[in-house]
């Protein structure tokens, strides 16, 4: 049976392989997109910005919509269940 894929505790992205994971540590809880060359998170608004920017070319979507969806997305991610947004 296969396991469940873990995902990024910031923004959802499935960390499948040892490269997806920050500084391809698999025991991080982060992807290497949410992390800086140190292995520290990223500010909350730089990955706000981040996945808005993703989505917005992604699915072509307006870039008020894309901001909204990426902050519905965020609060739901447990790195951020604390940020008042």
């Amino acid at each position: 049976m296969k396991q469940k894929c873990e995902s990024c505790n910031s923004c959802g992205m499935p960390l499948e392989n040892k490269e997806d994971f920050s500084m391809g540590d698999t025991a991080s809880i982060y992807c290497k997109y949410c992390v800086d060359n140190n292995g520290k998170l990223l500010s909350y608004e730089a990955i706000l910005k981040v996945n808005a920017d993703y989505l917005k070319e992604s699915q072509g979507i307006a870039e008020e919509a894309s901001i909204k969806m990426a902050k519905d997305l965020l609060k739901t991610m447990p790195a951020w269940k604390n940020v008042g947004v």
